[in-house]
């Protein structure tokens, strides 16, 4: 991958939920096509672009084999995927970071290809963030935040509002088609969703 220097992308693995839906296991570590999810997810950001960073809240032992894990801030704990991706800003605009390509650990069919068209959809407007769409149905933990949304976002958290859609549109999201991807976004939420 070419990045332009002033232009630099890392890569964010949300994997710092619940697992609710799991019966309260660790998702990303739950095994899908032998393999736990977050490894998948984590191969395929690595192929596109590093350093790997990770948004985990639990488990850190584990992630730590995969990439330089963060942990939501004290006061953002149980916020949602919004806590990750505000750490993730965070870290990355330490780092030097212009922005970075996230996805949630519970979408393993993901490919490195997606991620290529994210970045370079990206540096057409790199002012704003662009993220997935397929079937007419965003995926906004799928994209491409700048760091330059770190205030945004901490504003929106700091209201109470965790909902990711609503980030991305007030932020100025465009869309990058996906089509005939249906599979590659498949969300894994539950343990019967690691049969297929």
């Amino acid at each position: 991958m070419t990045e332009t220097a002033s232009k630099k992308i890392c890569a964010l693995l949300l994997a710092g939920g619940a697992g609710t839906r799991m019966n309260g296991k660790d998702k990303g570590l739950m095994h899908w096509h032998d393999r736990p999810m977050a490894h998948w997810v984590a191969e395929a950001l690595s192929a596109v672009t590093t350093p790997l960073l990770i948004s985990a809240n639990r488990s850190l032992k584990d992630y730590r084999l995969l990439g330089h894990v963060l942990q939501d801030a004290p006061d953002l704990k149980g916020q949602g995927p919004l806590a990750g991706l505000l750490a993730g800003l965070t870290e990355a605009q330490k780092q030097g970071f212009d922005a970075v390509l996230v996805c949630p650990c519970d979408t393993p069919g993901i490919q490195p290809e997606v991620f290529r068209q994210l970045i370079d959809a990206w540096h057409e407007q790199p002012e704003y963030p662009v993220i997935a769409q397929c079937a007419g149905r965003s995926h906004p933990l799928h994209g491409v935040y700048p760091v330059s949304l770190i205030n945004l976002l901490e504003t929106q958290l700091r209201d109470d509002n965790r909902r990711v859609m609503v980030f991305a549109e007030t932020a100025g999201a465009r869309t990058l088609d996906c089509p005939d991807a249906e599979e590659t976004f498949q969300n894994r939420n539950r343990p019967e969703d690691l049969m297929g």
